[in-house]
């Protein structure tokens, strides 16, 4: 599916437009297609489409989603639920499409190439059918985000008619620039192209003009003055000066423009309001080599790539504004990151401003005392010194003379060293003493001396990520949709850094990018290949980038780095300190190896108020942990994980036993830890401590509904229990199984594993074990339709506990049985009490559960009010908790109120939004919103949901309350066998004692 977003939003599904009438749910479409695939947050999503100040934002949120899916009708499924939010897999082609001529006139704009300019600017503005998201201006992200977009077009805009006018094209462009002045009388790269473009027609009075009127707006309107290039031109203008010619007409002349002309750039990007940056069209610095009055300056050898220069452009204008006073600068990333290839595009782009420039290659340096008679011979071979002018024995003040003194009105001189990770300490010697120059160093950490200016390289913006990717590839205008998700996942692997998405592209030669995606999760094995003709042969393939890393490590370091890649979605320091340690690294060994591996790029640190959690880049950590194989430390630190995850958990809930929500999140905040820990016991010497730890995260799974990932880790870990897991242990582990599993519907598994438990519970003598298991096999009666003998379980359950808590459990179930027997006034006395001991200990869960509960029977009371107020209570608690079974089912109370007092329309969105949380269609969701349908006179959508219904049963009540709802829809349709039908359904509930009013209601009514 795309969506396209550069003008009024148009959805197509493979090509063929669909209507998505409501703005509301257009604006969730767009803002879910502008996130790239990203999950993002109901509170974030409910504040873009309404703002910070709104009532029941992510109700409102569920219900706009709940129609999205229904008016994309078989296309539904790109709206995706995960763990962090919406999702959706789809893209904005129109958007990707300028982006990536964007990219194009970017590298065009760099080497001079106008005519690509030209005609990457107008691909790129054909695009655009009106203003961007024209039809969405009332939502909030989408009138900032519109604005955005306009503003960019206009600098797209500008860029086109400024190389129009660099290929001579003046007399076409004024009428569209005059045009564009008038609407925005106060952008001055507008006003200075028009102005110019008038010179270049022989209008030299109207140019000034131009800008007489931009220095009256500016100063009228804003109280400012123009900017100096406004200025310059003005000035210029007058004097006639020879270098405005455009660029064109200087090459057929022979002529050259002099620096800050536009053909260096020219006015239209020479001010800070020109919006370049948003078109990701740098500025270009100075004229060609060659292009000074004076002789061209000696520069030293700085090779031509093979390659366009994409996915710098802001930091390409960043560091080239840093480098134009004397200091240092240091680029500093992780290997991979691209920062030796930005280091020498600014080193090109600051000899063609007719500035000297030395690079210097450190990689293939073996020793410190290397680094200055390197930097010599280049100042040397540069003709910046004479030989005989830099001393061999003591070169340093021969090089800062020679750097120093060549310094002029262009600039001072650029000294780059690349590559200073593995000589740092004589690169930080000899830059103390650098003064009249600019010293450029590019190193996986940063030099530490004062005044250095440390910039970090780190991904490349995704849209640049995947326009980098087609381009290395050879791919522009083949690559399907379907194949850019893959590219996304392809680019993701390998953490969008460039070097990995260069080497990923080339593997296409051999891979389609199917198959690249589907293997490119072995992103160490797959990428050791690469291009050939990197200078030294460095960095040819992703594993040499990471040894070289590596290998200029201390052995601490090594195996902090290494033993890290354990950790899966990052850790903390204790964290950290309690696994990694070994015979040969203690606990306190582990922080100074940290901050040397943060200070080199190879951790990152994440921030989050006072928690501080330290991350290494996917590709990074699978590197790890080939190293951690070839130790053969492998089989150790899992062990050491697990058992830290196992005391994790359990120290957590050790105080509360996870009522509270806090307790949850902060055992959830470690779940990419916890689900690496579970999956890799099975089949290890581990799966007891495994299972242990699955047993320890029973009430978290509860409380947030993960019921299928509970069953996948019990069912993995339960079949490989052996003689060192107790019996008691083994018993509480099937025991929480069965429970999970009879929440995913399957009754018949879930009685079969309670039965195991019970028998291993019986000898026992364990009376709170027995007890769980009867509370679980009361919960199974309830489900499986035998009320009679869930109700005498549970009855008998709760006279036998324990302790208040074990007896909330069994009341609150007790209520359940006895609202669907039909008895609501004993089911909300025991809901009631089951709330009461809740409250007392501050259960969150038991109160989200329990007073959603207590909202179903007082609706069978006719208090509705209550009912409702009883929901939105259990909300908070269920929102806190992020538990996807409750707020469902209290939709569904909304809903069955606002069906009792006629309010379809809301009774239908209540029921659309339970059913976009519902996994499977055994819930109660598709049930109640036939109902709704039925009473709507949707009679053939109400059909096809029950038929679904009926595909998917396993019995018991929701089977119950289906056949009452399809008694009315036969009766809806006049059909003579709904009669019989009402008799069959009325046997089946005094069979199974169901007597729930919501549903025997519908079937005496219909």
């Amino acid at each position: 599916m795309d969506v396209l977003v550069l003008g009024p939003v148009q959805v197509l599904a493979d090509g063929v437009v669909v209507t998505v009438d409501r703005p509301l749910e257009r604006a969730v479409l767009v803002r879910l297609a502008l996130a790239n695939r990203v999950p993002v947050p109901d509170r974030r999503l409910a504040e873009d489409l309404w703002g910070a100040e709104v009532e029941r934002p992510v109700q409102r949120l569920r219900v706009v989603v709940s129609r999205l899916r229904a008016a994309l009708g078989p296309s539904a499924e790109v709206i995706g639920r995960t763990p962090a939010g919406y999702q959706a897999t789809v893209s904005a082609p129109d958007l990707l499409a300028a982006e990536a001529a964007a990219q194009r006139l970017h590298t065009a704009r760099r080497t001079g190439d106008y005519a690509t300019v030209a005609a990457a600017a107008m691909a790129a503005l054909a695009l655009w059918r009106g203003h961007a998201l024209a039809d969405l201006r009332t939502i909030p992200f989408a009138a900032a985000e519109g604005e955005r977009l306009d503003d960019w077009r206009l600098s797209l805009t500008v860029a086109g008619l400024e190389a129009n006018l660099e290929l001579g094209a003046a007399g076409e462009v004024v009428t569209e620039l005059t045009g564009l002045v008038a609407r925005y009388p106060m952008h001055e790269p507008l006003s200075c192209l028009l102005a110019l473009a008038l010179y270049r027609t022989g209008r030299q009075a109207d140019a000034l003009e131009r800008l007489a009127r931009l220095r009256r707006a500016l100063a009228e309107e804003l109280g400012v003055d123009p900017s100096p290039d406004t200025a310059s031109l003005e000035l210029r203008i007058l004097e006639h000066d020879p270098s405005l010619q455009a660029a064109a007409s200087a090459a057929a002349t022979g002529e050259t423009a002099a620096p800050g002309t536009a053909a260096a750039g020219g006015p239209a990007t020479g001010s800070a309001s020109s919006g370049v940056d948003s078109a990701n069209v740098p500025r270009s610095f100075g004229p060609e080599p060659g292009a000074s009055e004076s002789a061209p300056r000696p520069v030293s050898a700085i090779t031509t790539p093979l390659t366009s220069f994409i996915g710098r452009g802001r930091e390409f204008a960043t560091l080239t504004t840093a480098l134009v006073e004397p200091g240092l600068t240091t680029v500093v990333g992780v290997a991979g990151s691209g920062k030796s290839r930005l280091a020498a595009e600014l080193a090109r782009s600051t000899a063609r401003s007719g500035r000297s420039v030395v690079l210097v290659e450190l990689a293939p340096l073996d020793r410190a005392e290397d680094v200055l008679p390197a930097v010599a011979a280049a100042v040397a071979a540069g003709g910046l010194a004479a030989e005989e002018a830099i001393a061999p024995h003591d070169p340093l003040p021969g090089i800062a003379a020679a750097l120093g003194g060549a310094a002029d009105d262009r600039g001072p001189a650029l000294l780059v060293l690349d590559n200073a990770e593995h000589v740092l300490e004589s690169v930080t010697e000899f830059v103390r003493t650098a003064t009249g120059f600019t010293v450029l160093v590019t190193s996986q950490r940063p030099l530490g001396v004062p005044g250095e200016a440390v910039h970090p390289l780190g991904a490349l913006d995704r849209s640049v990520a995947v326009a980098l990717f087609i381009e290395r590839a050879g791919l522009p205008g083949l690559v399907t949709a379907a194949e850019r998700e893959q590219l996304v996942a392809i680019c993701a692997a390998v953490d969008w850094l460039p070097l990995g998405i260069e080497l990923a592209a080339g593997l296409t030669r051999t891979l389609t990018i199917s198959q690249l995606a589907q293997r490119i999760d072995d992103r160490v094995r797959l990428l050791v290949g690469g291009a050939r003709g990197a200078a030294g042969g460095r960095h040819t393939s992703l594993r040499v980038a990471l040894d070289w890393s590596y290998e200029l490590l201390a052995e601490r370091e090594r195996a902090v780095l290494r033993r890290l890649g354990i950790f899966a979605g990052g850790f903390t320091l204790e964290a950290a300190e309690a696994v990694l340690p070994e015979a040969d690294l203690e606990p306190g060994d582990v922080a100074p190896a940290m901050a040397d591996l943060v200070n080199r790029n190879l951790v990152a640190v994440q921030t989050d108020g006072a928690t501080r959690r330290f991350v290494l880049l996917e590709t990074v950590r699978d590197y790890a942990l080939a190293r951690l194989a070839e130790a053969d430390e492998t089989e150790a630190l899992c062990t050491a994980h697990l058992r830290w995850c196992l005391h994790l958990v359990r120290s957590i809930g050790a105080s509360d036993d996870f009522a509270a929500a806090e307790s949850v999140a902060a055992v959830f905040a470690e779940w990419p830890n916890i689900l690496a820990a579970l999956e890799r016991a099975p089949g290890t010497s581990r799966p007891a401590d495994g299972l242990r730890l699955a047993i320890e995260m029973h009430v978290p799974w509860l409380a947030r509904a993960r019921f299928r990932e509970a069953q996948r880790h019990y069912a993995a870990l339960t079949s490989m229990a052996g003689a060192d897991i107790a019996p008691h242990e083994l018993a509480q582990a099937l025991s929480h199984y069965g429970f999970h599993t009879l929440m995913t519907g399957d009754l018949d598994a879930a009685a079969g594993q309670l039965a195991r438990a019970g028998a291993l519970a019986e000898p026992l003598d364990d009376a709170e074990l027995a007890q769980t298991v009867r509370y679980y096999q009361g919960i199974v009666d309830i489900e499986r339709g035998k009320l009679p003998a869930a109700v005498a379980r549970l009855r008998e359950g709760e006279r036998l506990a324990a302790h208040d808590t074990q007896g909330a459990s069994f009341a609150d179930a007790l209520g359940t049985a006895l609202l669907y027997s039909g008895d609501a006034t004993e089911a909300l006395a025991a809901y009631t009490r089951s709330s009461k001991v809740d409250a007392a200990h501050a259960d969150e869960h038991g109160l989200s559960r329990g007073l959603g509960n207590q909202a179903k029977a007082l609706l069978d009371l006719d208090r509705v009010a209550e009912a409702l107020a009883a929901a939105e209570e259990s909300d908070r608690y269920a929102r806190r908790l992020d538990d996807r079974q409750i707020l469902p089912l209290n939709d569904l109370t909304r809903a069955a109120a606002a069906l009792a007092s006629g309010q379809l329309d809301a009774a239908e969105s209540y029921c659309r939004a339970a059913l976009g949380q519902e996994e499977d269609a055994t819930g109660l969701a598709r049930i109640d919103l036939a109902d709704v349908l039925i009473a709507k006179g949707e009679t053939a959508a109400a059909r096809t949901l029950l038929d679904e219904v009926f595909a998917s049963s396993t019995g018991g009540v929701p089977l119950l309350a289906a056949r009452a709802v399809s008694v009315a829809l036969l009766r809806a349709e006049g059909d003579e066998k709904a009669q019989s039908l009402q008799e069959e359904v009325r046997a089946e509930f005094a069979a199974a004692g169901f007597g729930w009013r919501r549903y025997t209601d519908r079937l005496a009514t219909s």
